[in-house]
């Protein structure tokens, strides 16, 4: 990837660390610009990409770090995928066991430990997919529940500036009230 194209971007933070910066309008066109650099490099292995997390959700302090999931279809060739994503830069962080898809992790550094993109690769139209998009959806369309997260994520930081795991650990309760509650609201799409 054209790590040139995160100059400028305020991304990127120090493994293992907690930092919050305020919500930056180059976030969504930096996204903008991998999204097209991603569909290209992987067309026929890559079904959708959406910018997903804090950095994707204007008025919301994040972790300067985008958070991309990127859609494949059931049965990628899981090693051509990665081949394709480590030879654009991208380090592979392993796999996180889902009931009902792939779920690679991959982040890409500016700097060696200096992470600008968390590349969360699942299957499309998963529940871990519908899961970051209507979280993502959530948060943009209600000022009331992304500002109670805001300030949970600024107290965290602030507790484990850091720890990092703690400050996952720290915002989960948080997503889960809210995915739950957006099941309750739709739960066709559930299913």
């Amino acid at each position: 990837m054209d790590r040139a194209a995160f100059t400028g971007s305020n991304l990127g933070l120090e493994r293992g660390s907690v930092r919050l910066a305020p919500s930056d309008a180059t976030w969504a066109a930096t996204f903008d610009n991998l999204a097209r650099e991603l569909q290209a490099a992987l067309a026929g292995l890559a079904v959708a990409v959406e910018h997903v997390g804090s950095t994707a959700v204007p008025g919301l302090p994040a972790k300067p770090i985008l958070d991309v999931a990127l859609g494949v279809r059931v049965g990628v060739d899981r090693d051509a995928l990665t081949n394709v994503l480590c030879s654009h830069g991208f380090l592979y962080r392993g796999e996180v066991p889902e009931e009902d898809g792939l779920n690679l992790m991959f982040g890409l550094e500016l700097t060696p430990r200096q992470r600008v993109v968390n590349l969360h690769v699942v299957t499309h139209d998963s529940v871990r997919w519908r899961e970051y998009v209507l979280l993502r959806d959530r948060l943009r369309s209600d000022p009331k529940a992304r500002d109670a997260y805001a300030d949970l994520k600024s107290d965290l930081a602030r507790r484990f500036p850091n720890d990092r795991h703690a400050y996952i650990a720290g915002k989960g309760a948080f997503v889960a009230t809210i995915l739950a509650d957006l099941h309750m609201e739709r739960p066709s799409s559930a299913s």
